[in-house]
């Protein structure tokens, strides 16, 4: 449900337990705080005590913990220890509830440690789009259909995984949680997967096109897939559980503009996959088209 906080701004509550009124929840409250669950407590006009909280992944984790609570299993007798306890369900449950963004999020800071740390580049020629030995202080690349012949498959996607530098990775993740886990979380796993892997692809594949035997990486490509999935689908469906705020969408449209200018390249920052960037983006809006076309949820109202 969506209820009105201060100044009218809409905060989305989920409701968790319904109590008799003359039940005391203080000590199950205290207990939710010290596992960090934000939640409120609540009366009414039906004669009922409602528990909400903020986040949907939380309702299920809230309910076996008022079990255990009710059954006497838990207390809050050893803060710190409820605490911990909190901590590693909170941990697991983000796992369960979302395995692709995290695993993906694992994924590219091994590879963003590969790029820093092999320094002789025993390991990395394994994840680029094609191949390629260390010749005086050139890199010497084969062609990606002869990497391809060799059922070297993992190459259409590896790069994506591919980060050189902190700062890289960390603006990478940073934008993956955000469009990541939102969209695993609202259209499921396997969207979220195929969204990936199509965006991903593609984007190494046109930046191979465009650029030839040279070494590039990072998520950027899929980033922009999952934005230009997002837009398209809270356009045409209705659902405006993927929304993106405006300040978003124009700050990451512009900023594909600058990387296109070349102006980053004349200071200093480096080469950019411009072309991983803009496939990622149509592929990801021809993504979000056609499931919207297809698949939009009904609408209804909530009361």
């Amino acid at each position: 449900m969506r209820q009105r906080g201060q100044a009218g701004v809409a905060v989305t509550a989920f409701r968790a337990l319904e109590t008799s009124i003359g039940a005391d929840l203080a000590e199950f409250s205290r207990l939710l705080w010290a596992r960090r669950l934000p939640h409120r407590i609540f009366d009414e006009a039906s004669g009922q005590q409602v528990l909400m909280v903020a986040r949907e992944e939380h309702v299920a984790l809230v309910r076996d913990l008022y079990a255990r609570w009710r059954s006497g299993e838990l207390s809050v007798q050893d803060s710190a220890a409820a605490t911990s306890i909190g901590l590693a369900e909170r941990g697991a449950g983000l796992w369960r509830a979302q395995p692709l963004t995290l695993g993906v999020i694992v994924l590219s800071v091994l590879g963003g440690a590969l790029c820093s740390f092999d320094t002789e580049l025993r390991w990395l020629h394994w994840f680029t789009f094609s191949d390629f030995q260390v010749v005086g202080r050139r890199l010497v690349f084969e062609s990606a259909a002869a990497s391809q012949a060799r059922g070297q498959y993992w190459r259409l996607l590896s790069p994506v995984f591919l980060h050189f530098g902190v700062l890289h990775l960390a603006f990478n993740l940073l934008w993956y949680w955000e469009f990541g886990r939102r969209l695993e979380r609202v259209r499921g796993r396997m969207t979220a997967l195929a969204v990936l892997l199509i965006t991903g692809v593609g984007g190494n594949i046109a930046q191979y096109i465009i650029d030839g035997d040279v070494l590039f990486g990072g998520l950027s490509g899929v980033i922009y897939g999952l934005l230009g999935y997002a837009w398209m689908w809270t356009r045409l469906s209705g659902d405006r559980r993927l929304a993106l705020p405006r300040g978003v969408l124009v700050f990451m449209l512009a900023w594909l503009l600058i990387c296109m200018s070349g102006v980053l390249e004349v200071l200093g920052f480096g080469a950019v996959a411009n072309a991983a960037h803009g496939a990622g983006l149509a592929l990801g809006m021809l993504l979000g088209l056609a499931a919207a076309l297809l698949y939009s949820p009904p609408r209804h109202h909530e009361r």
